[in-house]
């Protein structure tokens, strides 16, 4: 089966085609990091398919590390997983990453994320070190994980 998603740089207007990927707090935080992708200190990426539908978001943070873009949020609507779109995904958001004139990403993993672990690895993605990540969650508090950091040459 050969689908046809194309991935682009987010816009304002696909914000509410993106409820899926998480709840308000998460919706907000992609709503305000509008701004810094609009400075070009961040790349947003969808992955849209039948030019309505979208099927993956992610993003590249290149605040981070001055050596290399930093890919966070990455997640594929559950009805599209195991179909290559987060390969597809990864691959556009290393696109960006070269873009930028870099020639290293890296990414966060959680510990309880097996899946994604398998495909990072899968993609010549190496552990460089454990540490925590954390964000605000819909509680008004924050969620703290365990995670493993990767990185990948793209050369």
């Amino acid at each position: 089966m050969e689908l046809d998603v194309v991935f682009r740089d987010l816009i304002e207007a696909d914000l509410p085609g993106l409820d899926w990927t998480g709840g308000p707090a998460h919706q907000l935080y992609v709503a305000t990091t509008l701004d810094a992708a609009h400075a070009g200190d961040v790349a947003l990426v969808v992955g849209e398919v039948g030019g309505w539908r979208l099927v993956a978001f992610g993003g590249v943070d290149f605040r981070t590390w001055p050596d290399a873009g930093r890919l966070w949020m990455l997640i594929v609507d559950d009805a599209w997983r195991h179909l290559g779109v987060g390969t597809a995904l990864v691959a556009a958001l290393e696109d960006r990453v070269r873009d930028a004139g870099l020639s290293l990403a890296r990414l966060h993993v959680e510990h309880d994320n097996p899946q994604a672990r398998q495909l990072y690895d899968d993609l010549g993605y190496v552990p460089i070190g454990e540490r925590t990540d954390s964000w605000p969650n819909d509680a008004g508090g924050m969620t703290t994980v365990d995670v493993t950091l990767m990185q990948h040459r793209l050369d």
